[in-house]
């Protein structure tokens, strides 16, 4: 694999590293991108769409996409896991879609015990949206035992209780899981979360 990635850039949607996420594709040139990703094993970077399409020195995260059900038309439904957290560098072309280089980028993932108060918060609030989400007891308990990891951790709670496109953005181009846990506080405590017109209101 070298250091190019394909760009899939599309509105309120943000990529983390060991985070799963499902698309829809049914634009021709995404359905070619998705399977030049998987023939040529070159990452698919999700990105914030932008009008000027020029994504130089956006920072990003990509992962190999992966297919789960083709239709007839040739529209795809995959997920794509997020493992590499990128810095777009050089533009390499548009046609059909949009390449680019790009350079690794490393974050600081270590917590400490001063953080341990925090981490039990927000692992308590992905806990408590659990049980309104995952009905499955098994799927909970599964769920409930990836929250051991901090990083990941802190990436759910972005993507599941942080509802800001652009609040997620700032958590994912964070240089280390301190700062993401400065942001994600911020944005989510003291609050409430509606789960809909049907569902209760998780306060805290």
């Amino acid at each position: 694999m070298d250091n190019r990635v394909f760009l899939f850039p599309i509105n309120n949607s943000v990529l983390f590293k060991k985070v799963t996420l499902p698309y829809h594709i049914f634009e021709p040139r995404y359905k070619r991108m998705v399977n030049d990703s998987i023939r040529l094993q070159v990452p698919i970077a999700v990105i914030p769409y932008d009008p000027s399409n020029v994504y130089r020195n956006e920072i990003c995260v990509a992962g190999m996409p992966h297919i789960l059900a083709t239709y007839p038309d040739g529209r795809l439904d995959i997920y794509i896991t997020g493992t590499v957290k990128c810095r777009l560098t050089d533009f390499i072309s548009e046609d059909p879609y949009n390449v680019y280089h790009y350079r690794p980028m490393q974050e600081d993932t270590l917590i400490d015990e001063t953080y341990q108060l925090e981490i039990e918060s927000l692992k308590t609030l992905l806990e408590r949206w659990s049980l309104h989400f995952l009905p499955d007891p098994t799927q909970r308990e599964n769920f409930s035992n990836t929250l051991e990891d901090p990083e990941l951790l802190v990436n759910y709670c972005t993507v599941f209780l942080v509802d800001d496109a652009e609040v997620k953005k700032e958590v994912m181009e964070a240089s280390s899981l301190k700062e993401k846990i400065r942001i994600i506080l911020q944005m989510i405590g003291p609050k409430e979360i509606s789960l809909g017109p049907f569902m209760p209101t998780l306060k805290f």
